[in-house]
């Protein structure tokens, strides 16, 4: 989303009120009629289940993103930006939800912000692509392609001047904040990876307790004992996931390269190497080529996304289809720790038939 849309909705939210001024005063009017529990805002369902685990009945906790939902084509609606306002921890992945990024910026608000990515880069190690098959080779993909339409057609573009420049500027403001995977390269999907995410227990578990030292000793007990559950559900995926260690791995988009480095599964190729926007016929014909010189008999398509391209693929392959949930908050998979065993559940399953 554009910096420029989402200026424009916080304008409508202001444009309600006579003023910023009245905003604050009515949530700290709200405030006063009800319990003085912390305000956790969360860009997405996985670090709002770890918050929520951590802050247990300190604290509300409000989900930015709606379940089934996509990060890359998601748009933040006026009340959003009044939750945030109200906020007193906002946490964010970084990468993937650059709209919360903007619209804290834009909105002026007053809560200690925690973006996990940044707090990690450093100790990232890069989790590794499907072979020859990374986003930047894709784009070369598509670059070969226009070169091929020839010259005529780059004349045809230089004379059409500054409007089709614009354009062009548009769609690559589109594209950065689809996916801002920015942070030199990192690979943001780092939620996917339950030990990773002993880390960033320890960033929330921090923050909290500056935010609200008042319950330090709460927020200490239940952050140890979800650091316990977190290793015991590593443990308990590997040993899920063993019997297909090495099995050829197809997935949607390029959200569990972390997974299956954790795991040993065999990223093959990303049906959607760009997520929201459909892959290029070349792109999927060696999406093809390289299923089938895998051998794999499954590939695996997203709740939030459109399953159409893995459905031409599956068909076109002669392979079976399943569905994986990157992001949870929805229906069994409310919970962090249910929605990883969802996903290694499924994995087990199609690749052990």
């Amino acid at each position: 989303m554009s910096d420029e849309m989402v200026l424009n909705n916080i304008k409508e939210v202001f444009d309600m009120c006579a003023s910023r001024v009245l905003i604050y005063a009515l949530f700290g009017l709200l405030g006063s009629f009800g319990a003085a529990q912390v305000s956790i805002v969360s860009s997405i369902p996985p670090y709002a289940s770890l918050a929520q685990q951590i802050a247990g009945e300190e604290a509300e906790v409000h989900t930015i993103l709606p379940s089934g939902t996509s990060p890359h084509s998601f748009a933040p609606s006026p009340g959003d930006i009044l939750v945030l306002l109200e906020a007193d921890l906002i946490i964010l992945n970084g990468g993937v939800d650059a709209w919360l990024e903007d619209m804290i910026e834009a909105s002026e608000a007053r809560a200690v912000v925690l973006e996990i990515l940044a707090e990690l880069e450093g100790v990232l190690e890069d989790p590794g692509g499907p072979g020859e098959t990374t986003m930047e080779e894709h784009d070369d993909h598509e670059h070969d392609d226009h070169e091929e339409e020839g010259d005529h057609e780059e004349d045809d573009h230089e004379e059409e001047g500054d409007h089709e420049e614009g354009d062009h500027e548009e769609e690559g403001d589109h594209e950065e904040d689809d996916h801002r995977h920015a942070h030199a390269g990192v690979d943001p999907h780092i939620w996917l990876d339950p030990i990773l995410m002993l880390s960033a227990v320890d960033l929330i578990e921090a923050h909290l307790v500056e935010v609200d030292p008042s319950q330090e000793e709460v927020y200490r007990a239940n952050a140890a004992t979800l650091r316990e559950e977190l290793r015991a559900l590593d443990d308990e995926l590997r040993t899920l996931l063993e019997p297909v260690a090495g099995a050829p791995f197809v997935p949607f988009h390029d959200a569990w390269r972390y997974f299956a480095a954790r795991y040993g599964l065999d990223l093959i190729v990303e049906i959607e190497p760009w997520p929201g926007r459909e892959p290029s016929p070349a792109y999927l014909a060696e999406v093809l080529d390289l299923i089938a010189a895998s051998g794999a008999r499954v590939i695996f398509a997203e709740f939030q996304l459109n399953p159409r391209p893995a459905e031409v693929v599956a068909e076109s392959a002669g392979v079976e289809m399943e569905i994986l949930d990157p992001l949870g908050g929805g229906g069994e998979r409310t919970s962090y720790q249910e929605l990883l065993r969802y996903n290694a559940r499924v994995l087990a399953g199609a690749l052990g038939r």
